[in-house]
């Protein structure tokens, strides 16, 4: 492992990876280290849908996604959909006529999405059953149709994130835990002490995820005694089914527009992943967010089969017999919901970068970041998720 380095990233998952890759283009030695297997985590449990259309209570914020959104696509186009893991095919929602709250809400949203220039179309329910010949559309269904999104295999990305890092001579150390941090007698990024030695740098990048409250933790001075938290952990319960027959299959993420906020997708094995925001909330309120105990285990299979019970009367010919599998994903939130991307205040040298929506926002906050750390010239798109409105 890499004694002197230009930049520590403590991290591998998504956006640990994307970072490492975008400062191992402009740097000389960067070593990315993770605790773990680099993207076993929440990269690995994640839905990893790229969107921008389902964000739409801040302006600022969806652009940031429609930006993302937009380098997942070039990204593809310059090194291949199936190495960057780029699975398209838009992303579907609709509601029931009768439902007039739903209708409401799909209406503002598409309102919305049109004056903001994302590009989406007005489908009636013989267009969506064109769309998704497996799903069981009412007659009196309106569809919002977002064609430019998709969803991610995220084991592709990382391995095309990792093989970047190693192709411009970056480093990847595994099953390394960061353990402490000094600082110089300017008060600056000295070193990073790991469970394999200690590194001597002056960019330090957390990228932890979860762990990201910790690691600041370990930065000698004001961050050893702050109050506040920079982020939650906010479980997610998908199911994932083993591969379906034709008559089974969903083509592209698609979300009815229905209390509960269902959620299913194709997987790469021909099968259907799903979720939904009701039992991630059921999960919560019973201990998964934590360290796991039989109550939260208990909560997380009642959540998988409700979540298979609901899709089957969306997707009647789902087989449910077919290999089912459950995962609970521990998934970052800040406190405020939105993205903490920038240098710590107060530290010379440290940076956060943590989101909720690691899959969508990687390409553009990574290389934002990157560039920032490398000139030390602040980005303006990111004026609005800098770490210090935390503290």
């Amino acid at each position: 492992m890499l004694e002197l380095a230009d930049a520590v990233v403590v991290g591998g998952g998504i956006l640990g990876a994307a970072v490492s890759a975008a400062l191992s283009r402009q740097l000389s030695r960067v070593l990315l280290i993770e605790s773990d297997r680099c993207g076993g985590q929440a990269t690995a449990g994640g839905f990893a849908w790229v969107n921008a259309s389902s964000k739409t209570a801040d302006e600022n914020y969806h652009r940031l996604n429609a930006e993302s959104c937009r380098l997942h696509l070039d990204l593809a186009a310059q090194f291949g959909a199936v190495r960057t893991g780029w699975n398209g095919g838009g992303s579907l929602t609709w509601a029931l006529q009768s439902d007039a709250d739903a209708i409401a809400a799909l209406e503002a949203r598409s309102e919305r999405l049109q004056a903001w220039n994302y590009p989406t179309a007005r489908v009636s329910s013989g267009e969506m059953r064109a769309l998704e010949p497996c799903i069981q559309f009412d007659n009196d269904a309106v569809g919002l149709f977002a064609p430019s999104e998709g969803w991610i295999s995220t084991p592709r990305l990382m391995r095309f994130y990792m093989d970047q890092i190693h192709e411009h001579k970056g480093e990847i150390s595994e099953f390394t835990e960061a353990t402490g941090i000094t600082l110089d007698h300017r008060g600056a990024i000295a070193s990073v002490e790991t469970s394999r030695g200690r590194v001597t740098t002056r960019k330090l990048v957390v990228c932890a995820g979860v762990e990201s409250d910790r690691i600041v933790g370990l930065i000698p001075g004001p961050f050893r005694r702050r109050s506040a938290s920079l982020l939650t952990r906010d479980p997610g319960v998908l199911v994932e089914t083993g591969p379906q027959n034709p008559n089974a299959r969903v083509h592209r993420v698609c979300w009815p527009a229905a209390p509960g906020g269902l959620h299913m997708r194709p997987t790469s094995e021909g099968g259907v992943l799903i979720g939904a925001d009701d039992t991630d909330a059921i999960c919560a309120r019973n201990g998964v967010a934590g360290r796991g105990t039989d109550h939260g285990d208990s909560a997380a299979s009642s959540s998988a089969k409700l979540l298979l019970d609901r899709s089957t009367q969306v997707l009647p010919n789902l087989d449910q017999n077919a290999r089912i599998s459950t995962r609970i994903c521990i998934r970052p939130m800040p406190t405020d919901g939105l993205p903490i991307v920038g240098e710590l205040p107060l530290v010379a040298g440290a940076y956060v970068l943590t989101t909720h929506s690691g899959v969508t926002l990687a390409p553009l906050l990574s290389s934002l970041l990157a560039d920032e750390i490398v000139t030390g010239r602040r980005s303006t798109t990111l004026a609005p998720y800098r770490p210090e409105r935390l503290f």
